[in-house]
């Protein structure tokens, strides 16, 4: 946690760094050799064929500058791998990069001393048995940008008839640059190279940001999704914001140092032309002095440094009329310059700062990830919540009480009898309910060393799950089963695995309960037809299982946030815009995902407690019409028996009258139906009482079984249906919950008011 938070904290400075320094480029204009002043300078060239040079290592070609490897490849599982046995470099002191306007010389040795080197293509490779050799080198003719600082040397320090009196040096001491010198490079690819690492960089930050975030949720046992969020939301806007403002200050300042030191030095430059104090000129309205100097070369040179300057000024202008650059600057003292540019000037794409967009398939390749990334996490995520919002609000059910439906349920394992009832663990060898057993082989060795499974296999039986109030029937196939280990063995380089559940051990369960198909008169707990609600059995307590699947769903979610953050900074850097305002945007991202997230979790809360009282008032509905079906039998034995009792023959006549089959019924006419049908109730079982030959009939015995079996069902589906009422009312006025119930027409729920009690069949005893 303290690594990956800490580690997210210095990958975003260094991602930040990475975008100033691009910055850095930005402003700077390509200069040609014959326009060469000190300071930072940016400059395209390719290397002349002159000054020392040193041999190749595997080749007989001399260059300025080498970098060789050697490398072995080694056979392993997976096949085998190059692996770096010997490298190297060589290099000369300088070499002399030229231009169509003349020639420069340019520092190798300050560029290594400096810690960097040539960005280089590779230029020689073969092989030798299991042995890879390879070349990269700085040859005569090869095409560089280099971005570095001039430095003025004396005309003869260079053997050549004219040659620059400028070299390029790499040392950062009193410059703002990074040291380049690339290959077939240009200013473009080179920011656009700079400014990929730094997006990338601040991507790795953010997800470091949000696993460790996730981890400091398991370590102080947060499970709530939203505390998550926050949490990783106001993290990631504090550290984009602040760095972001922090960078774009430093940057700014820099700039405009920089801009000062390119006119002291090119006003300098140009007096020295003009042989004028130094000090004493003036760019503004010099351009026809300038342009009508008798020596061309000395004129090429005066107005490339004027051009050259002119697109500096325009550059950092350019910058300062960004957002939000055109407000914070003025804040901390940077003002924009005037421009030098006059009609006179021509066209020059150097004073427009040109889009260094990342490589396209960086872009496609990466939002494709993003966008995976973003809709599987969220998706999955959402699923976890789901699950884990289910154990919260489901609440839990004595077995005596389980109602049709989503259930909770929790107690002891309990197995039948008989040796096909279960399950014989392989490792414990314990009678077991549910065995999940696995077998796995390290192979390999060193970074190469995998463990593979070779064998693994899953079995289950029905059990019980005893609890204070009786049992109830689990079948746990097609669950989610959330099983500790219980043995495990190694022999050799095997291991031995056996995950199981056995007589006596504590349970949890969150299911379906359903009717038991055997002889239909139960509920069980089982996967209820894949009717969508999740089925899950747990070794752990209520509160461990939700707390597990909550770890699950908040890394989910860090996958769904992170693919979410990638995507909209990719949008952004693939347009070749890396401005503060692109983080800040991306910073903001989090509080918007985290209201999004929030939104769906209150309307799908709303949706599962509505959807939980329609589902309690249907089961009712198919109990009252079940309850129809009986009411002619009960109307006919009735008559058949018992034609003195006028008065209970009426009142089931009213009742039938009363209750309609494929009829919907509303609250009050549950309610209605429900006391009618405990008023006959109570009068079937009085005359059952008091006539010994109608107690004794077996059809009205099992009509009457019947009867009541029905009447506890609407009983514990009634108490059912209230506590869903209740929830779902409950959860609907609490705030924010209200503004949303109430936006999108949640209706309230009536509760059911009449009183139903679960009742027991009298014992039947014809012995005399």
């Amino acid at each position: 946690m303290v690594a990956l938070l800490l580690g997210g904290w210095f990958l975003q400075q260094a991602g930040f760094e990475s975008i100033r320094k691009m910055r850095q480029l930005e402003r700077i204009p390509l200069v040609e050799a014959h326009a060469l002043i000190p300071g930072e300078v940016a400059m395209n060239g390719t290397a002349l064929d002159d000054g020392p040079k040193i041999p190749g290592k595997y080749t007989d070609i001399e260059s300025f500058y080498l970098y060789w490897t050697a490398e072995k490849y080694v056979e392993n599982d997976d096949g085998g791998s190059w692996q770096l046995k010997d490298s190297g470099s060589r290099y000369a002191d300088s070499f002399v990069m030229a231009d169509s306007t003349g020639e420069v010389d340019v520092s190798l040795t300050q560029l290594i001393g400096n810690g960097a080197r040539p960005g280089l293509n590779l230029d020689h490779r073969h092989r030798r048995g299991n042995w890879r050799y390879s070349e990269y080198r700085l040859d005569p003719g090869e095409h560089f940008f280099a971005f570095a600082r001039a430095e003025a040397q004396h005309p003869e320090g260079s053997a050549r008839e004219g040659a620059s009196r400028y070299r390029l040096t790499f040392s950062p001491r009193k410059s703002s640059f990074t040291p380049i010198l690339d290959q077939d490079a240009d200013a473009t690819s080179v920011r656009s190279g700079q400014g990929t690492s730094g997006v990338f960089a601040s991507l790795v930050s953010v997800a470091a940001f949000a696993f460790g975030i996730m981890l400091l949720c398991f370590k102080l046992r947060i499970h709530r999704l939203l505390v998550f969020l926050t949490l990783l939301s106001s993290l990631n806007v504090f550290t984009l914001l602040l760095m972001g403002l922090g960078m774009l200050s430093v940057d700014l300042k820099d700039g405009e140092e920089r801009l000062k030191r390119h006119n002291t030095s090119a006003a300098d430059a140009i007096a020295l032309e003009l042989d004028l104090p130094e000090g004493r000129f003036n760019f503004y309205d010099s351009l026809p002095i300038l342009q009508n100097m008798p020596d061309g070369a000395k004129r090429d040179r005066v107005l490339g440094i004027r051009e050259d300057y002119a697109a500096a000024i325009d550059r950092s202008n350019a910058i300062l009329e960004r957002f939000p650059e055109r407000y914070l600057a003025p804040l901390w003292g940077v003002e924009k310059k005037t421009s030098l540019r006059v009609e006179a000037d021509r066209q020059n794409a150097d004073f427009t700062i040109s889009k260094s967009p990342i490589p396209v398939w960086v872009t496609s390749i990466g939002g494709l990830v993003a966008l995976s990334g973003g809709v599987l996490g969220s998706l999955f995520g959402f699923r976890r919540i789901k699950v884990k919002r289910y154990i919260e609000n489901v609440p839990t059910s004595l077995s005596s009480g389980l109602a049709y439906g989503p259930a909770e349920i929790k107690g002891k394992v309990s197995l039948y009898d008989g040796n096909d009832q279960f399950v014989t663990g392989p490792l414990t060898g314990s009678p077991c309910c549910h065995v999940r057993y696995m077998v796995t082989e390290e192979r390999g060795s060193g970074k190469n060393r995998k463990t593979v499974t070779i064998e693994q296999w899953t079995r289950q039986k029905p059990f019980l799950c005893l609890d204070e109030g009786g049992w109830s029937r689990v079948v746990p196939k097609g669950a989610e089963m959330r099983v500790r280990l219980s043995a495990h063995r190694k022999s050799g380089r095997r291991n031995y695995y056996e995950y199981s559940l056995t007589a006596g051990e504590d349970i949890y369960i969150l299911g379906s309960a359903d009717v038991e198909p055997i002889t239909g008169d139960s509920l069980q707990v089982s996967d209820g037809d894949h009717d969508g609600f999740p089925f899950m059995i747990s070794d752990r307590s209520e509160k461990e299982t939700m707390l597990s699947v909550s770890k699950s769903a908040l890394a989910w979610m860090s996958a769904g946030f992170i693919g979410i953050v990638m995507l909209v900074m990719l949008t952004f850097a693939g347009t070749g815009s890396y401005s503060p305002t692109d983080f800040i945007i991306a910073a903001l991202t989090a509080p918007a995902f985290l209201v999004f997230t929030t939104f769906v979790l209150m309307f799908n809360d709303l949706v599962f407690l509505r959807n939980r009282v329609k589902r309690a008032h249907a089961n009712i509905e198919v109990a009252l019409k079940k309850r129809f079906d009986l009411i002619p039998n009960l109307e006919s034995i009735a008559k058949t028996y018992l034609a003195h009792e006028q008065e209970l023959q009426q009142q089931l006549a009213e009742l039938r009258a009363g209750t309609r089959p494929g009829t919907s019924y509303s609250t009050g006419e549950i309610d209605a139906a429900i006391r009618r049908d405990q008023i006959v109730t109570e009068r079937m079982l009085a005359l059952l009482e008091s006539y010994p030959d109608l107690k004794g009939d077996q059809v009205v015995g099992d009509l009457m079984s019947r009867l009541i079996r029905v009447e506890n069902e609407i009983a514990l589906m009634r108490d059912g249906y209230n506590d869903s009422v209740e929830l779902y009312r409950t959860g609907s006025q609490r705030f924010p919950e209200i503004l949303l119930s109430k936006t999108l027409g949640f209706r309230n729920a009536g509760f059911l008011r009449a009183e139903l009690e679960v009742r027991k069949l009298p014992e039947v005893n014809l012995s005399p």
